[in-house]
């Protein structure tokens, strides 16, 4: 696969309200960051174009010290939570046709994952997104049967047709189409990318993430 116009990025922001400063506070004798960034100069060794956005001198420290080209964030792009396209308004400034966004608050995602879900991009290209299959009972608030004959008299969940959970992982998508639409693709034209390792996928919101994500760190690592 050709990764020439292909950039891969993360980004982060100091101004988390739920886990404040969850980006570069301590975590199991590292930061988040330092996380992200070890694993865009791992894909950056591999062939890929790289890059991290943040708009304090901390991120563009760490970044030059892992040897991540580093994009400047604006002050109003740190300090809001919305639309999308404004809090990414760095990608007006990159080359790149096509991008993949990494989550920065996932510890556990791995380089071969990222690797291999650009690997399996084929040309032409198309948006994709990171899944996580369920495969358990599901019903609404009325008591109906989401993805299961709620009149069954078993319940297995071997028999279950899953349902598929979008997780905050991976992003894979057109630039352009994106600073023109304001969102990241065409829902009827995106991929689905199944994430099945589950502490993959531990995701770092709030104070309670942050604990029990730097005990899982520390018991494993």
């Amino acid at each position: 696969m050709s990764r020439a116009d292909i950039g891969v990025f993360s980004f982060g922001r100091m101004q988390s309200q739920r886990c404040p400063n969850k980006m570069l506070r301590p975590f199991g004798g590292t930061t988040l960051t330092d996380m992200a960034l070890g694993e865009l100069a791992a894909v950056q060794r591999e062939g890929c174009a790289t890059f991290y956005a943040g708009h304090e001198d901390e991120f563009a420290d760490r970044a030059k010290a892992h040897g991540v080209p580093f994009v400047r964030r604006s002050l109003h792009a740190v300090t809001i939570d919305g639309p999308i396209v404004e809090i990414l308004a760095f990608l007006r400034e990159v080359p790149y046709d096509w991008v993949l966004l990494l989550s920065g608050c996932l510890p556990f995602l791995r380089v071969e994952t990222i690797l291999g879900f650009l690997e399996a991009r084929k040309r032409p290209l198309t948006p994709a997104f990171s899944v996580r299959a369920q495969r358990h009972h599901f019903v609404d608030a009325e008591r109906n049967g989401v993805n299961f004959d709620i009149a069954q008299k078993t319940l297995n969940t071997k028999t279950v047709r899953p349902l598929y959970e979008l997780v905050d992982a991976l992003y894979f998508f057109d630039r352009k189409f994106f600073l023109a639409e304001g969102r990241y693709w065409d829902w009827a034209q995106v991929e689905f990318v199944d994430m099945p390792e589950k502490y993959e996928l531990l995701d770092i919101d709030t104070e309670e993430d942050f604990r029990v994500a730097e005990a899982v760190w520390r018991a494993v690592r």
